[in-house]
């Protein structure tokens, strides 16, 4: 393997690296407004652990959803489908986490269902990236192994 090549891999794991340190931060914050809802579930390290460590998956997997030229070989509509949902499960976590983080940091106050709305929010985006990058890598080794 060249110098090169070598580079250029652990460039991608650096990067892959901060995006999922990207999703910890947006579930560290939407984990804190969760706590405000004031239930007892929420109110737990190991809750707030669970939600760092899916939004450190969701973002490691769902951002950059490898596109390798054997998928110009299949069906394009996939790949754009598997690219949508993964972009739009990035928009919904990366926009619950930042309107968690601007109602944390300037203590806004708001009703539990709005936090919960927020939580829910970020749940289902983070569940579109993961699921997204999971299908997305599945069909290329599909592709690879085919």
């Amino acid at each position: 393997m060249s110098d090169g090549v070598l580079i250029l891999r652990l460039a991608h794991i650096v990067a892959r690296l901060g995006l999922a340190m990207t999703g910890a931060v947006g579930a560290t914050f939407v984990a804190a407004l969760l706590m405000r809802a004031e239930l007892p579930w929420f109110d737990t390290v190991e809750f707030t652990v669970v939600l760092i460590v899916l939004g450190m998956i969701g973002a490691y997997l769902g951002i950059d959803v490898s596109r390798w030229p054997q998928l110009q070989a299949g069906p394009v509509h996939r790949s754009q489908v598997i690219g949508l949902a993964s972009a739009t499960g990035t928009f919904l976590a990366a926009g619950a986490g930042l309107l968690a983080l601007y109602a944390f940091v300037l203590d806004e106050t708001s009703d539990a269902a709005g936090n919960l709305l927020f939580g829910a929010t970020w749940m289902l985006g983070v569940c579109m990236q993961i699921g997204a990058g999971l299908v997305g890598r599945r069909r290329i080794t599909q592709v690879k192994d085919g």
